[in-house]
């Protein structure tokens, strides 16, 4: 299974999600008016007993429980909207600096960004929970654009490098499979069904406050009432509280196994989560989580963060560890407080980088990495799909040793407000001397000195780099260009709009790079949700991937139609082997960049598996020659990213060697 059939199954489960809390509500609606016929014949007593059934009453429990419910639920999912970083903070979170030179801080972002670059997605921002001494992470968000990963301080200071890579690779399971945003869905609506109970202390305290003021029978009455009825909406939310876990565990537990699963496969190395996970065991505190609101959020830990109950969110900590590795024991040793410092870091666990140019041996991508030359990657169709269907060893070595072997004035361009949007006007500039020259000219009126010089400088560097690296690039500046204020922001896109437009031509990598940053950084900015789902099948995505793909073909093979056309047949042909449909060949008159702009919108509005489809095709569109050069590999992963489904880079894996 795939990340796109997973996303798939992530999207699904939302509806069963829907049926359980509907079921939920009918089950307090139920309590709801038991408590009020119980409180009605409590204040006027019938002598045949209380009335069993009253539709007026039922009524109003059903409309005042659903409005309730409603109304608190969607007050929680409008203060989640703000996306990861929200629920980050909520839990006391603290953003770590990019900038931080404290060693702890700097591993923990430098494996965060490395895997970021391996599975195709921009860097998250990384949160450090300071109270918490425990082991424990999660991943937060509605879309990777809107991505945190947090962790506790025991979680970053007690873990060697290769397990807290470990418990990275399992948070970026949840991100790649679509999990976080069924997560955010689960605390907004899971909040309504709680609130009953929130409600019920309240009317509790006061009728203890007004029992004690009023010394009058009529008073003390009503004081009784309040007691009844605040015991009986407390007892309500625990029911509540009974459904609230019932819906966690029944979503959570399982992915739990995947993530751990993923996490091996991403790493190639069992022992390092397994590792985490046998340290959590041996700790007092284990994975605990004090802060109140870890109540709400315990399904997004990597451990369980409440004290274990009958409908845990996470599978039993021995099963975990027994699936990772079979012949364990059951014994955990007692883990020490004392924090792994770079000295005791064991040798194998440590960078390898200096941080100084070079050309890493990357399985598949010898002598291409830093500069991208006329080579290209051999790849027959089965390894292309394989290399963007999951995160792959090979693909995470790539992202370490690409970041270990950055320049480091690249690295701490991306990790500063100027440098990182100069070095994306650096990979916008054109590619012939004369436009370029323009357009620096350009950037020397609307900007400053300084910029001028340093993207002039980058330009040279970055221009024949390998797709992988300019993509990491772009990942790694993102992060940064998230702290840009609101005008910068307005400001940073207008210049690069005007970048794009300066020659009178407009390329598609362009295009695409131009997409990519404000799609990810729109999210923040203006606060935009994933997209509505509104096509489900590729029979309605006819004319769009028809524009997608013969755009791709005509990239790919500029001066020869007769290679246009085998390789758009090539794409068709398997679109109609695997989805049913036929695509029609779009000429160029029929591919402009607004036909491109509204195909590719179309695309983010479908299923994964719609997308994967069309990658799918995309790949064979530029693969007719079974070789993908660097410019290729940009532009697909670039289509990709445009439309919400970000991939890793290509490598040869070797599980298809």
């Amino acid at each position: 299974m795939d990340f796109f059939e997973h996303q798939e199954i992530a999207r699904k489960k939302t509806r069963v999600l829907i049926v359980y809390f509907c079921l939920a509500i009918l089950g307090i609606i139920a309590a709801v008016y038991a408590l009020a016929v119980g409180v009605m014949h409590f204040l006027a007593p019938v002598e045949s007993g209380p009335v069993l059934w009253d539709p007026s009453v039922l009524f109003f429990s059903a409309a005042g429980t659903g409005s309730l419910v409603f109304l608190a639920s969607t007050f929680k999912t409008l203060q989640l909207s703000g996306g990861g970083e929200v629920v980050a903070r909520g839990l006391g979170g603290r953003e770590i600096d990019i900038n931080t030179a404290d060693f702890h801080e700097r591993r923990l972002l430098n494996l965060v960004e490395e895997m970021a670059i391996a599975s195709g997605v921009p860097v998250p921002a990384v949160f450090v929970m300071d109270s918490e001494d425990s082991i424990n992470a999660f991943a937060a968000g509605k879309t990777p654009s809107d991505a945190v990963v947090g962790v506790t301080r025991g979680c970053m200071t007690l873990l060697t490098r290769d397990e807290l890579q470990g418990v990275i690779a399992h948070e970026f399971s949840h991100i790649l499979n679509g999990d976080m945003r069924l997560n955010i869905r689960l605390m907004g609506l899971l909040f309504g069904i709680l609130f009953l109970a929130l409600i019920g202390e309240i009317v509790l305290r006061g009728s203890f406050r007004g029992g004690v003021a009023s010394n009058r029978k009529e008073g003390a009455g009503l004081a009784l009432v309040l007691l009844v009825a605040g015991l009986g909406l407390l007892l309500i939310g625990y029911v509540g509280s009974f459904f609230a876990g019932l819906i966690k565990a029944s979503v959570s537990r399982q992915r739990e196994f995947l993530a751990d699963a993923s996490a091996v496969q991403f790493t190639r190395n069992p022992a390092g989560i397994a590792g985490a996970l046998l340290k959590i065991g041996g700790l007092h505190t284990g994975s605990q989580v004090k802060h109140p609101m870890a109540r709400d959020a315990s399904h997004l830990f990597f451990g369980n963060a409440l004290a274990a109950s009958a409908f845990a969110t996470h599978p039993p900590l021995p099963e975990r560890i027994r699936r990772l590795l079979p012949h364990w024991k059951g014994e955990f040793r007692e883990t020490s407080l004392r924090p792994i410092s770079e000295k005791s870091e064991p040798p194998s666990s440590r960078s390898r980088g200096n941080g100084k140019p070079g050309i890493p041996s990357v399985p598949g991508l010898p002598g291409m990495f830093l500069h991208s030359g006329d080579g290209a990657l051999p790849l027959r169709s089965e390894e292309a799909f394989e290399s963007f269907r999951s995160v792959h060893p090979e693909q995470v070595e790539l992202g370490r040793d690409l970041h270990e072997n950055l320049p480091d004035h690249w690295r701490e361009a991306c990790r500063s407000l100027a440098g990182s949007q100069a070095m994306i006007f650096a990979l916008l500039l054109a590619g012939d001397a004369a436009s370029r020259h323009e357009e620096l000219a350009r950037l020397r009126r609307e900007t400053d000195e300084d910029t001028h010089a340093l993207v002039e400088r980058l330009s040279g560097e970055v221009k024949t780099v390998h797709s992988a690296v300019k993509i990491g690039l772009i990942d790694l500046a993102l992060p940064t260009l998230r702290h840009l204020s609101r005008a910068e922001y307005v400001r940073f896109g207008e210049i690069i709009r005007r970048l794009i437009a300066s020659d009178g031509y407009v390329d598609l990598f362009e295009f695409m790079l131009q997409r990519i940053i404000t799609r990810h950084l729109d999210a923040s900015f203006e606060k935009r949700g994933p997209e509505r789902i509104r096509f489900t099948r590729l029979a309605r995505l006819r004319d769009q991937a028809g524009v997608v793909l013969s755009t791709l073909a005509a990239m790919s093979h500029p001066e020869d139609e007769a290679a246009v056309r085998t390789a758009f047949a090539r794409a068709s042909q398997h679109l109609h082997e695997t989805a049913g449909v036929e695509i029609p060949f779009k000429s160029g008159e029929q591919c402009g960049l607004d036909r491109i702009r509204d195909a590719l919108d179309d695309f983010a509005a479908s299923t994964p598996l719609v997308k994967k489809r069309l990658l799918e095709g995309c790949s064979l569109s530029v693969m007719a020659d079974e070789r993908v050069s660097s410019g290729e590999a940009e532009l697909i992963r670039a289509v990709a990213d445009s439309i919400g489904c970000p991939i890793p880079p290509f490598v040869r894996t070797a599980r298809l060697l």
